[in-house]
């Protein structure tokens, strides 16, 4: 009995044996689980302000783009609109031609919306040099931008460049004025926005010459150029414009009984898609992509503080609007000056509301040149065979029938229990002939 037993224990040890060795090699391994894919790039929550009827309230949500889920975020006592976020300060900036009560004696004010929701009056947006409050010259603006410290405000033909450095002597005051040329593309465009690879102000322009195509404005020069293959469906003013990695975003105010934000591929690869749809609107803008980060307490340790990002560097502003040297920043929001009994205030106008233009044909300006986008390697090409001092003729791959890996393990498995009994019943086998 005792040989038996030794020679058993040896057959045991030889499968253990042989069984780590499969395992280590991978043969009885189970199967792994299978990653998900990694998320496609692309997506952007951005602010939108909507105005349903004139005169009334704005309502700002965050809509995620391109799922196109909206959250309402709060509803303002101002008319909103030309808004434009800034990534240094991690705000938005908006123009506000009055509150539920009227509008503004000296026109525009700029209000500040921060992560929170929260809307903050800066005053009015006055002009560089102004010693004393005067009309705005933002006053009804429907388009805007921010690029760094420059706050780009379209009214009317004209783009002006508001700035909004903290720490600036002009700060919240009108720097630049562009004019716009031509106007029959320009007065069309109801919001735009920054690409920093170029400099450039992308917006959609409904004015009967621009056609809801996308239009590229340069903010030094003021020319205004149709994007050849880039045009959204026919849809009434376009209020709200946004840039995404790839894509640009538009709404259309009044798309029949409701407002459609679409989807239009950069390279031109593909027709405006429907991502979202709401109520209709009388005039909305947008601001983003935002930072998607909650917003800081109110007493944050120092470790926890988020720092600024740097702003990126653009050129000066022209000879005519060079600043001189900035005082110390200052602690406080600038209060708003009171209106001078002297100077009576403008006639009063109404509210802005974004509708398509109609001008007479003018000879169409140069196109913007058509943006050229390497596309990527092909996945499916195979890469190029390594050089190896062995080279044997390839065999003709045999077709194989479909298996899954739970029935290649139930073989493996299989096959070690065919081995293990084998070896046991040869032991068995000889262990019985030398005691007969």
């Amino acid at each position: 009995m005792t040989g038996t037993r030794a020679r058993w224990a040896a057959m045991l040890g030889v499968a253990a044996a042989v069984s780590a060795l499969l395992a280590a090699t991978g043969w009885l391994a189970p199967p792994r689980a299978k990653q998900p894919p990694p998320q496609a790039p692309g997506g952007c929550t951005i602010l939108q302000a909507e105005n349903v009827r004139e005169g009334a309230p704005t309502t700002l949500r965050l809509l995620a783009l391109p799922a196109g889920t909206t959250r309402r975020v709060t509803q303002a006592g101002y008319w909103i609109n030309a808004m434009g976020y800034s990534a240094a300060q991690d705000v938005v900036y908006g123009v506000a031609d009055g509150t539920r009560t009227g509008r503004y004696v000296h026109g525009a004010h700029a209000v500040r919306i921060d992560a929170a929701g929260v809307v903050t009056d800066l005053g009015v947006i006055g002009r560089a040099g102004a010693h004393r409050p005067v009309w705005s010259l933002v006053t009804g603006a429907t388009a805007g931008a921010i690029d760094g410290h420059r706050w780009y405000v379209r009214q009317g033909s004209d783009l002006y460049t508001v700035d909004i450095d903290p720490a600036g002597q002009d700060y919240l005051r009108v720097v630049h004025r562009t004019p716009l040329r031509p106007v029959s593309l320009a007065v069309g465009i109801d919001d735009f926005a920054v690409d920093p690879a170029d400099g450039l102000l992308y917006g959609v322009s409904t004015t009967s010459r621009g056609d809801s195509s996308v239009v590229g404005i340069d903010p030094v020069t003021g020319r205004v150029a149709v994007v050849p293959g880039l045009r959204f469906p026919e849809g009434g003013a376009y209020g709200s414009v946004v840039l995404a990695p790839g894509a640009i975003y538009a709404t259309a105010n009044h798309a029949g009984r409701r407002s459609v934000t679409y989807r239009l591929p950069r390279d031109g690869s593909g027709p405006a898609i429907e991502v979202a749809s709401g109520p209709p609107l009388v005039s909305s803008d947008a601001a983003g992509c935002l930072t998607e980060a909650a917003p800081p307490p109110s007493s944050p340790p120092p470790s926890t503080t988020r720092p600024s990002p740097p702003s990126t560097t653009r050129p000066s502003l022209p000879p005519s609007t060079t600043q001189s040297s900035p005082p110390p920043p200052r602690t406080q929001t600038p209060p708003v000056t009171p209106p001078p009994s002297p100077e009576p205030p403008p006639p009063s106008r109404p509210l802005p509301v974004e509708q398509p233009v109609v001008v007479p044909p003018a000879p169409a300006p140069a196109p913007l040149p058509t943006p050229v986008v390497t596309p990527p390697p092909s996945a499916s090409a195979p890469p190029p065979p390594s050089p190896s001092p062995h080279v044997h003729p390839a065999k003709k791959a045999e077709v194989a029938a479909p298996d899954t890996g739970k029935r290649t393990q139930q073989k493996r498995r299989w096959g070690l229990t065919v081995l293990i009994l084998v070896l046991g019943g040869a032991a068995a086998g000889g262990h019985a002939r030398r005691h007969r």
